[in-house]
């Protein structure tokens, strides 16, 4: 499939045209043709007056690959929602701990993904995300084990090469996959 990219500088899209119609209605509080019409020319002025450089995203959608990620984390959210529940549930606190998690993917949307699917997940959140070292500093709620940090690693890293599968570009699957030999 195609890479996903933003408009050109000066295309004035019609959905960010009708986007800014409705607030200019609403602004004014009625509908009425010179309202209309006054709307669509600041829509287009301001659209043609602050154009927006276009931005290669390089994102690449793979539904199978999407599919796949979505049920893993599901599946994820579940178990660690019982774990999470079951902890609380019980008289004693487990033992946290905040855990630096080196990713293999650099590009900061593909590592606000998985810092995003780390943190809806019950039991981890983000704290840090770093592109420029490609770390994640994550909170863990029950680090009691000894094998907490790898374990929290190994699953970072699992999401990390779904989300890059589903969505990331040749060369950051390669470097992901690359890593993982």
């Amino acid at each position: 499939m195609k890479a996903l990219r933003s408009v050109n500088a000066r295309a004035t899209s019609p959905l960010a045209v009708v986007w800014l119609l409705g607030v200019w209605l609403l602004l004014w509080g009625s509908i009425s043709p010179l309202a209309i019409v006054s709307g669509l020319l600041i829509g287009f002025g301001l659209l043609w007056a602050t154009p927006q450089p276009a931005v290669e995203i390089g994102l690449r959608f793979r539904p199978l690959a999407a599919i796949s990620l979505l049920l893993f984390v599901t599946v994820d959210l579940v178990v660690s929602s019982c774990r999470v529940a079951w902890h609380i549930l019980t008289p004693t606190l487990p033992e946290s701990a905040i855990y630096n998690v080196p990713l293999r993917v650099r590009g900061g949307l593909m590592i606000t993904m998985v810092a995003v699917a780390v943190t809806a997940v019950p039991g981890s959140t983000v704290i840090d995300a770093r592109p420029e070292d490609g770390m994640l500093e994550i909170h863990v709620f029950d680090a009691s084990s000894s094998e907490a940090e790898q374990n929290i690693r190994r699953d970072v890293q699992l999401l990390e090469r779904r989300i890059t599968a589903a969505f990331g570009s040749r060369a950051e699957r390669r470097r992901v996959l690359e890593a993982e030999e």
